[in-house]
């Protein structure tokens, strides 16, 4: 490896950016990645399967369909009226939002380990 005074450092996964390694090096919580690792399964979970946002996607497309277009009542009323079932998608995806801008901010700086330019090898 080369010393943190040169410019870019060769390391097994590139040639990275040396200033910005020795900060990282003493900054950085790498376990970040592993609770974005968690967040995601939980994402993920509740994106599919029964009863998961993809299938309240399609039950809300339903009743908007009948309500909107006047088609026919696919599924059955439980109850939930059409705002309360789009105002609770609307409140997940926001939080889905926001944890993906904090997922890109935590890996923001790695990606910052970009050699700047002619720096490259």
């Amino acid at each position: 490896m080369n010393t943190p005074n040169d410019k870019t450092v060769n390391t097994p996964y590139g040639t990275v950016n040396a200033n910005t390694l020795h900060t990282l090096e003493d900054s950085y919580d790498t376990a970040g990645l592993l609770r974005m690792v968690d967040q995601l399964d939980a994402i993920r979970a509740r994106l599919g399967g029964i009863d998961g946002a993809r299938d309240d996607l399609l039950r809300l497309h339903a009743m908007a369909h009948t309500v909107v277009n006047g088609a026919r009542l696919v599924v059955p009323n439980d109850g939930t009226s059409i705002w309360e079932a789009a105002d609770e998608l609307v409140s997940e995806f926001k939080d889905w939002s926001r944890a993906f801008a904090g997922f890109a901010r935590q890996l923001e700086p790695l990606a910052a380990l970009t050699p700047q330019d002619g720096d490259a090898v």
